[in-house]
């Protein structure tokens, strides 16, 4: 039996574009937005605690500790930037972005010179986050050919971290739960001559640990946080499109993520 390798070939590589630009299709870029981790490190009460930093956008944390151990924290994120990506198959691209988020919570804390960690902190609280992004491939002139990504959603979450505290550096460590409800997630191109949106909400569920170092210079401190986003659970749905190509599929990602920030921790009064 006589081969024909060429169109063997042919065929192949066919099945193989027609393969990735499914997988391509079904994947909006960057519809989870990440955050750093909330590590107030409170010790007493009438602190208050405040933190502005850098993460490809930018992040505002602040946090106030009443009586009883408890403290009230919330948070605001924003990326309006743009950014190059590298994408292993078809080259790189620039996103552009305009995401927001904002939390609020609560939590208790404990302290504590005997222990290795000196501080902990036991937190939970609610996130309202929108992403409204579109990307495109950097030897692309076209604008025609952008591709957008919008989504809604919200998030409920709790949050365990324990600091250990030096005379002039803080070693910390955390991990957060988070359960994502999207309500709206959609891609398609400038033209809109395809447009893909879930047919009904779908939930997603991700464990985000995170390691950080901070240096006090009196009541400021240089803080940096590397951390990693891990799908435990994403719930199937169907991304029904208008060109008729609906699909089911489940998103959940693996993702790194740091923030750079100052830090300041202060006694009211």
């Amino acid at each position: 039996m006589k081969f024909n390798h060429p169109k063997i070939f042919l065929k192949l590589l066919a099945i193989s574009l027609l393969f990735n630009a499914n997988t391509v299709s079904s994947q909006p870029k960057d519809y989870y937005m990440l955050k750093a981790l909330v590590i107030p490190v409170h010790t007493q009460s009438n602190q208050v605690f405040t933190s502005l930093g850098f993460d490809g956008g930018f992040d505002l944390n602040l946090s106030y500790s009443f009586k009883r151990k408890v403290y009230l924290f919330g948070s605001f994120n924003a990326n309006p930037l743009s950014h190059q990506r590298k994408e292993s198959v078809s080259g790189r691209y620039k996103i552009f972005k305009n995401d927001y988020a904002a939390s609020l919570g609560f939590g208790r804390f404990e302290h504590s010179k005997h222990t290795f960690f000196n501080s902990y902190e036991y937190s939970g609280g609610l996130s309202l986050t929108r992403i409204d992004s579109y990307w495109r491939y950097v030897s692309e002139t076209d604008e025609i050919k952008d591709v957008f990504t919008n989504a809604l959603y919200q998030s409920a979450f709790v949050q365990v971290d324990g600091t250990k505290i030096l005379s002039n550096i803080h070693l910390g460590a955390g991990a957060r739960i988070a359960c994502s409800r999207f309500g709206e997630l959609m891609y398609y191109t400038r033209s809109q001559a395809n447009v893909t949106s879930n047919s009904k909400p779908f939930t997603m569920v991700t464990l985000e640990p995170a390691l950080g170092f901070s240096y006090l210079i009196a009541t400021f401190r240089g803080n940096f946080q590397l951390g990693v986003s891990i799908p435990l659970y994403a719930q199937n749905v169907l991304m029904e499109s208008t060109a008729g190509l609906d699909e089911k599929t489940a998103y959940g990602d693996f993702y790194f993520f740091w923030r750079i920030s100052i830090q300041r921790l202060k006694i009211r009064g």
